[in-house]
């Protein structure tokens, strides 16, 4: 090993230190290891990948769940049915009879839209109570089905005593590719 120049170290030898030692540590002034450039930040990565992970998991739970409730496009018919039965009843009893005709077929909403001033004020004063607790024996031909409702359904007229049904049965068309209810005498069986 080579000594340096008189008058020159390489680094300061700890005490003790025999001549000829290399120094304990880098020259004075010069670094250990050359600098690393800073690390990049991967915190924008994670929290992408993180929001990315809630929407893929977020669009699997609303497809199941829409499904499950036959919102969804590819539900089965009867599911449909049910949803459109269920739907029908809950804007009867929270909106009344002319509300709920703007979800039943166009037969339906073609009578409603020729009713006479006096025809609809009675309409319009009728309410309904309605709980539904299950659509079933649902039967589907082609684009006409008919379900059973069970639960009760209470009608009131002024003027008469309100009358309450435990079970009716209900016919439903599909129209544009969606079941709706639909009384109107032409499509009953």
């Amino acid at each position: 090993m080579t000594n340096p120049p008189e008058g020159q170290s390489f680094g300061a030898q700890p005490p003790g230190t025999p001549p000829g030692t290399p120094p304990a540590g880098p020259p004075p002034g010069a670094e250990a290891f050359p600098p690393q450039p800073p690390k990049k930040s991967r915190t924008g990565l994670f929290v992408a990948l993180g929001v990315l992970g809630l929407m893929v998991i977020g669009a699997l739970v609303a497809g199941v769940v829409l499904t499950v409730q036959g919102h969804a496009p590819w539900s089965a018919d009867d599911k449909k049915i049910e949803v459109a039965v269920r739907d029908f009843y809950d804007t009867l009893n929270d909106e009344g009879f002319i509300a709920a005709a703007q979800l039943a077929c166009r037969a339906d909403r073609d009578e409603i839209d020729h009713l006479t001033p006096e025809q609809r004020q009675q309409f319009d004063i009728a309410s309904v109570t309605a709980r539904i607790d299950d659509v079933r024996d649902i039967v589907i031909s082609g684009d006409d089905a008919e379900a059973t409702v069970t639960g009760q359904l209470t009608l009131s007229v002024a003027g008469e005593e309100p009358t309450t049904e435990d079970s009716t049965q209900e016919h439903l068309t599909k129209e544009d590719g969606t079941w709706k209810i639909c009384s109107a005498p032409a499509h009953r069986r």
